[in-house]
Order: C-alpha cells, then sequence, then structure tokens
C-alpha cells in the first residue's frame, strides 16, 4: 500500500504541484561511497544507479547548485531556484575522484566534496571504518571490551551479524570521549578482536589525493574542509575543536591554493557539535556548515546548520525528495 501511494504521490510530482505548494525549498543530497563494478568498495552506491537520478535531472532541466550559488541565495536573499538541487560526498575516499566526480562531469553537474585532511595526508583512514575493518576481519567472535568512556561493550558476533554489529559499536563509540580515539581502536579494539592492524590503509579505504583534489577543483567542483581526523567535535576540549577546524582549513588552504569558506561536521548530528564549534568556524572565517539532519535548506535558517539528505538509493525515495513531496509530508505534518 506505502509503495502504491508513493508511486502516485511521485506522479503528481511530476506536474510540479508540490514545488509550487512548497517554494524556497532545496534538497541537498549526501553522498559518501560510489562503486562501480566489482571495485572493492565497501556498502557503495552504485554509479549506474547515481548516473540514473542524474540523467532524471538532466531531463527535466534541473539545476544543479554550486555552493557559491547557494550562498548568493542564503546570504544576499535570492530565491532558490523550484528545479533546483545540491550535492556533497564527504571524507574524500579515491572513488569519489575516481567514480563519483566522473558521473557527475557526464551531466555538467557540480559535486561538493569534504575532504578529512588527514586522510588525503594519509595520516589516517576514518575511525568509524577501522572499526568495520576489524569485525570484518574479527578472529574472536565473542569478548567483552571497555570503551573510552570506561563502559564495558560486548562483541557477539554468533548472536548478532557484522553489519548489526558495526552499526551499534559505531553509535556507542560516537557516545563516548574521541580525543584518543585512534590509539584505542589500534591497542584495544583490534587488539581484543584479534586483527592485525594494517602497517597501511587498506586498498579499499585508500583516499584520493591532493593532486585529484587540485583537478576537482580546475573542473569545477567544489573541495572543502571536513576536520583533519573525523573526531566527533562535541566530543572534544576546545583546543581540539580549535585544531580540527582551522588545520583542516589551513591545509586545504595550502594544497589548493584558496581559503575555503565552507565546512561539513564529522557524522553531523545533533549531537555532534555544539555551540563553540560553530563560534570556532566564525571565527575561523567559514560561513556555511553542514550537518547530517534530513531536511530542506530554506532561506532564514542558521548557516553554520544546514540539512542535507542522505541520497537515497532507490528512484522512487529520490523523487519524492526531488519533487518536494516529502517537503509536502512535513508541511501537512506541522
Amino acid at each position: 500500500m506505502k509503495t502504491q501511494v508513493l508511486k502516485w504521490a511521485n506522479l503528481l510530482g511530476e506536474t510540479g504541484i508540490y514545488r509550487l505548494l512548497c517554494p524556497g525549498r532545496l534538497p541537498v543530497f549526501m553522498l559518501h561511497r560510489v562503486t562501480e563494478g566489482d571495485d572493492g568498495v565497501p556498502a557503495g552506491l552504485p554509479a549506474d544507479q547515481l548516473r540514473s537520478h542524474l540523467q532524471y535531472l538532466s531531463d527535466r532541466g534541473y539545476q544543479v547548485l554550486s555552493m557559491d550559488e547557494l550562498w548568493h541565495c542564503l546570504h544576499e536573499g535570492q530565491p532558490i531556484p523550484s528545479r533546483s538541487v545540491m550535492f556533497t560526498i564527504d571524507d574524500g575516499f579515491y572513488d569519489h575522484h575516481d567514480v563519483a566526480a566522473k558521473v557527475f562531469d557526464e551531466f555538467g553537474f557540480t559535486l561538493n566534496f569534504f575532504v578529512i585532511t588527514g586522510l588525503l595526508d594519509q595520516q589516517l583512514w576514518p575511525w568509524d571504518d577501522q572499526v568495520s575493518y576489524a569485525i570484518n576481519h574479527a578472529r574472536v567472535v565473542n569478548t567483552d571490551i571497555r570503551l573510552p568512556s570506561g563502559l564495558v561493550y560486548s562483541v557477539n558476533l554468533e548472536a548478532k551479524s557484522a553489519k548489526t554489529t558495526i552499526k551499534e559499536t559505531r553509535e556507542a563509540l560516537k557516545a563516548a570521549p574521541q580525543t584518543g580515539i585512534y590509539q584505542w581502536l589500534q591497542e584495544e579494539f583490534f587488539e581484543k578482536l584479534d586483527v592485525d592492524f594494517p602497517s597501511s590503509v587498506p586498498p579499499e579505504y585508500r583516499p584520493m589525493s591532493w593532486s585529484d583534489a587540485r583537478s576537482l577543483r580546475e573542473r569545477g567542483h567544489g573541495v572543502y574542509p571536513h576536520t583533519c581526523t573525523h573526531r566527533i567535535l562535541s566530543t572534544l576540549s576546545v583546543a581540539e575543536k580549535r585544531e580540527e577546524i582551522r588545520d583542516s582549513l589551513k591545509r586545504v588552504e595550502e594544497e589548493l591554493g584558496y581559503s575555503p569558506e565552507i565546512f561539513a561536521y564529522p557524522t553531523g548530528r545533533l549531537a555532534d557539535y555544539d555551540d563553540e564549534d560553530v563560534k570556532e568556524l566564525g571565527q575561523a572565517g567559514f560561513n556555511m556548515a553542514f550537518n547530517t539532519v534530513p531536511a530542506y535548506v530554506r532561506q532564514g535558517q542558521d548557516r553554520y546548520q544546514l540539512p542535507r539528505f542522505s541520497l537515497p538509493e532507490t528512484k522512487a525515495d529520490f523523487l519524492q525528495i526531488v519533487n518536494r513531496f516529502e517537503a509536502f509530508k512535513e508541511r501537512l505534518r506541522g
């Protein structure tokens, strides 16, 4: 029943009725990994599915906004175009340059990259991906592990799937102090699961290069900071917050030769950043920042708390956001 309702709602959405009833709303989509063929990318959106989404937008005359265009709308009061969307992709993995950007280039659309500068510097790979790697390679399937918070956390791969365990472990770590999370992962988590910590970044988690990032800029895409280490800002001290924000800004400036004014919070839930982080962003010279709250960008929103939708894989879910049926539902709810 729900599928049929969505089908008919999306057909009605093709008429533009929801955009007319709910003007001034911009869907900003967030990607993470994009896969093409058997390339080893974990949990990636298939490139052909991404291509299908972009083909829909191209065929119907949608405008894919750049960050500059969004800034003009929000700062100067220019109306958000009715047929417009925006795309972002977080972290800075190799498939972002090698696969995702090339799909966007096929349509002449802009993609905005938020990069973990420590990843591009090959100093680390994200803590949440280290959790996935350790659980997927665990030789011990049932053990208790003391979290950075001091709480004892049970891993039982006999009772739960690896996918469920990864999700639950990540959630537990998001609520824990993250100052020393990388050391904890290597010395405690990998050790308890009897997993050898890789001497170099595993191939599936390798980053794009700074040369790749420069190429993206030259092709009209945006490249912006996503902290140095991807640690959750709200769990860090003021000094650590400042370091994550300002040092990632500095690295982008050094490598790309310009001062980026846009930022994305790691993991991006409302609990993952605080007023001190917003203050630091403003003092560092940032004009906008994105979280991961699933909602439309609108005039009058806090420019340091702009929302983003995860890019749906299915066409039906994609269409209900693009054609603003999701906005119409929000309006009916309240």
